[in-house]
């Protein structure tokens, strides 16, 4: 019974002791570290930054999908856009695009886009569906999609450019080589 309170009374000594060490210690770490506040780095611009992108003579505010995850993901999960709000899905050749609606929960139109920025074609993809939508043109370079009915509404129809200048700044605001995606 000694022996084990005695073995208690020695932890609980060094306890005592060590205690204001490990502070002491925590705190020097802290007061060692170097970063501050103002010197941490700008985060970068992510898929929920919008840019303005004009299509025709109409200003919209355009997400850019351009990694691959990216256009994988969409609007997959958006439950709501604002009027002139939609996304950009940018690819590096040009080739016949598919898309599906698959856990997006609003209709949606896209309009399928030539490498100089003419509009070829709208689609209209119905909330959730897991049938692809394609474009009739193996010569799409990208596609922006919008809540249905938003390029009849704005009168933006196949013919009119999407301005290649706010595509390429948003690319580079994002990150991303312009070049790659915009010849």
């Amino acid at each position: 019974m000694q022996a084990k309170l005695a073995t208690q009374a020695i932890a609980g000594t060094l306890d005592l002791m060590f205690r204001p060490l490990l502070l002491a210690f925590a705190l020097a770490l802290v007061a060692c570290d170097s970063r501050r506040p103002e010197a941490a780095p700008v985060p970068e611009l992510g898929l929920e930054t919008r840019f303005p992108v004009r299509m025709g003579v109409v200003l919209t505010q355009l997400r850019v999908a351009a990694s691959d995850l990216e256009k994988a993901r969409g609007l997959m999960g958006v439950t709501r856009l604002a009027e002139a709000e939609g996304m950009a899905f940018m690819y590096d050749a040009e080739t016949r695009m598919s898309f599906w609606m698959k856990e997006t929960p609003l209709d949606l139109d896209i309009g399928f886009f030539a490498r100089d920025g003419t509009l070829l074609e709208v689609r209209m993809m119905a909330a959730r569906e897991t049938e692809t939508t394609s474009s009739a043109s193996d010569q799409v370079r990208f596609a922006i999609e919008m809540r249905a009915g938003w390029f009849r509404d704005f009168g933006v129809k196949p013919g009119d450019q999407v301005n290649i200048d706010d595509l390429r700044a948003a690319l580079k605001a994002r990150g991303f080589d312009p070049k790659r995606f915009i010849p």
